[in-house]
């Protein structure tokens, strides 16, 4: 099965990892990491359609937990994927570290760092042919005879605030790239620097992790900007016993594509599935864009093994 990993910046200064999941947090802002001293798997594919000549997929695969030796939480990205019109492959990994939180009088602070590594080349079976069915006379395929294209070190900081009425954070980057091939002149030599902004309310009808309402009501809106690409999303969802659902309105800003769609998840025990599907609005988009997103959640409680055992050595 062939996975697609694909960012959509239109132009010349184009990153090939950011479409951004809305569903993921820890890819959001990696402050969330090992929150509540859990230990999380997402499993999680995003899929957007601009208009009939472009469409972007997105698979990811993040692990986090918290850790008493390192004092933080910690995470592990890994992410994989195609760039269809310009035939090339991606691969990245990444790691991710959040510090306790820091205690205010209104609620607390979070801080966290992120390293990935993206390698870039041209996809296997395109350069395979290029060498079976080229001639002297013919041009490779884009984009072009190397099959190293480049390398992206991309460094995070983030911050998150958390009191009992809301939670905001802010994420920036500043990706680093690396050339290994020689024809790659559609891409730019400095990938601008990226900043996603975060805001929701909190939880309010959970108290020490328990539930105290039947139903829990949280509005949420997240903001990416880098040049050349903004994307705006406003999400509204009700939670009830295990069962989520909501509305979102989502705006690719430069395309001029706004989006309305729906949300759902169900979970059971530890297991978690959510999903969200949305298309352009007619009128006042430039065309009828469909976005959604599938994730994927394993959740493992912490185990305190002093209760179990308290005699073990630990």
């Amino acid at each position: 099965m062939l996975f697609l990993q694909i960012s959509f910046f239109v132009g010349r200064s184009q990153n090939e990892s950011l479409l951004q999941p809305f569903s993921n947090p820890m890819l959001l802002n990696p402050a969330f990491i090992g929150m509540n001293n859990e230990t999380n798997l997402h499993v999680g594919n995003q899929y957007y359609r601009v208009d009939s000549t472009k469409a972007y997929n997105l698979l990811y695969i993040t692990y986090d937990t918290y850790s008493n030796k390192l004092n933080g939480g910690i995470g592990l990205i890994f992410q994989q994927g195609i760039i269809g019109h310009r035939n090339i492959s991606t691969n990245e990994l990444g790691f991710a570290y959040s510090g306790v939180p820091k205690k205010t009088q209104n609620g607390n602070f979070r801080f966290a760092v992120n390293t990935n590594f993206l390698l870039a080349t041209k996809q296997l079976y395109v350069h395979s042919l290029d060498g079976i069915m080229l001639n002297s006379e013919s041009p490779p395929n884009p984009p072009g005879s190397d099959f190293f294209q480049y390398l992206l070190l991309k460094p995070r900081l983030a911050v998150l605030w958390e009191s009992r009425v809301a939670r905001w954070g802010l994420t920036a980057g500043y990706p680093l790239k690396v050339n290994l091939g020689g024809s790659n002149e559609d891409i730019e030599e400095v990938v601008p620097a990226n900043f996603t902004f975060y805001i929701s309310g909190n939880r309010e009808g959970y108290k020490k992790g328990l539930r105290t309402k039947p139903f829990v009501f949280v509005p949420e809106l997240i903001v990416f900007y880098q040049e050349n690409w903004t994307m705006a999303r406003f999400h509204a969802y009700m939670k009830h016993t295990d069962n989520t659902f909501g509305l979102f309105i989502q705006s690719d800003i430069t395309n001029n594509i706004h989006c309305l769609g729906g949300t759902a998840g169900i979970s059971s025990g530890n297991i978690r599935i959510d999903l969200s599907a949305g298309a352009g609005i007619p009128g006042i988009s430039d065309s009828v864009g469909i976005c959604g997103e599938l994730t994927l959640q394993i959740k493992v409680p912490r185990v305190d093994y002093s209760k179990i055992n308290p005699w073990a050595p630990h």
